[in-house]
């Protein structure tokens, strides 16, 4: 990282702030230094505080020039139409998972208007985290569907509770509105929770089985779930310590960032034969699509390289395979036109422009 001229941090004082001095050694230049102190202060001036509003400044000012990502230092990150809450222990949102998560919004309302007679969507958001996913999921298609299902799971018991709290931010704050419950005259319910669960565990998939079943009993119908959708572990260990920043790796947790290799025939390890470390979570999730056979599945990635590992994996696996015959890569912003690219023998789409973001698989009935 090159170092700043000391006319840069004269010039921080005079135009901005003193405090503008040591924020600079973080932000890198004076535009993003400038955003963030309006931002401090923009915070400060809507949330109430017994501390004095300039003391308060200076503190979150000290807090974000020893690295702490700004997110924690205010507690909160807009995500879509939602204001999430942020805590250290919790990764936080990226811009580039909002983008896609929106675009799945669009597909997903498109697909229920174009189909009424289906009236259920069900969504399953795993390594769920702020549970910012989720919710901005709900939030989109509440408004038109009848009946709703999302479920998001973590095996972090801090990831799971912030996901809690963040809906219930959010309905205080009017962003979602309530979810209606089931009622005996009309079969219209919404419901979105977030519990807590190991992806990896023998038994989470016969738990997802006997859930689904319970649903097609109620429904008295045949149940698919909609939409598989994760954003999981999938940096390596040294391209966490050489890659990332410094304020992710000394704050954000590298739970959510590295896949863990731990021993034992019931975790990750009966997964990764022939996976690099990074990618072990795929294999995993392409296991689980496999055996619930969503209509759609959306796992984000690091690269344009690792969705290409992801789409690899899903060629190798004939069943998977054929179940999925719609690939595509979606880059950072997915909206924009899209290009063909041959990965192995299938060819595949890729939409958007940036880097690669996201691998989305379709069903062939979709």
């Amino acid at each position: 990282m090159p170092r700043l001229p000391p006319s840069l941090f004269w010039q921080a004082r005079q135009a901005l702030s003193p405090l503008a001095a040591p924020l600079l050694r973080v932000c890198r230049d004076l535009p993003s230094t400038a955003n963030e102190l309006r931002w401090m202060r923009e915070h400060i001036a809507v949330t109430p505080s017994l501390i004095p509003p300039k003391l308060r400044l200076w503190q979150f000012a000290e807090r974000r020039a020893r690295g702490e990502p700004l997110q924690y230092v205010l507690g909160t990150q807009p995500f879509g139409d939602l204001e999430i809450k942020c805590r250290p222990g919790v990764l936080i949102p990226r811009p580039e998972t909002e983008a896609y998560t929106i675009e799945l919004g669009r597909i997903l309302l498109s697909s229920h208007t174009n189909n009424p007679k289906t009236k259920l969507i069900t969504i399953l958001d795993l390594c769920t985290g702020t549970g910012c996913i989720a919710l901005q999921l709900f939030r989109q298609l509440q408004a038109s569907a009848t009946l709703l299902r999302v479920q998001g799971i973590d095996i972090s018991p801090h990831a799971v509770s912030l996901a809690r709290t963040n809906l219930s931010h959010n309905l205080n704050l009017n962003n979602l509105l309530v979810p209606r419950p089931p009622t005996e005259e009309a079969n219209q319910s919404q419901t979105i929770r977030f519990t807590q669960a190991d992806i990896f565990s023998p038994s989470f998939l016969t738990t997802q089985q006997q859930q689904q079943q319970q649903q097609q009993q109620q429904n008295q119908d045949q149940v698919d779930l909609d939409l598989l959708v994760s954003n999981p572990p999938y940096i390596s260990q040294p391209g966490f310590a050489r890659d990332t920043a410094r304020s992710v790796r000394n704050h954000e947790p590298r739970l959510a960032l590295v896949p863990e290799l731990r021993g034992g025939s019931d975790d990750a390890t009966q997964f990764n034969k022939g996976v690099l470390p990074e990618d072990i979570f795929y294999a995993r999730l392409l296991d689980i699509a496999k055996t619930l056979r969503p209509k759609r599945v959306l796992l984000e990635v690091a690269s344009m390289e690792q969705g290409s590992r992801v789409v690899d994996m899903l060629t190798q696996d004939d069943d998977t395979a054929k179940l999925y015959p719609h690939v595509e890569i979606w880059r950072d912003c997915p909206h924009a036109e899209f290009q063909r690219q041959t990965i192995g023998d299938r060819e595949i789409r890729i939409r958007g422009s940036g880097e690669g973001r996201s691998v989305y698989l379709c069903r062939a009935d979709m």
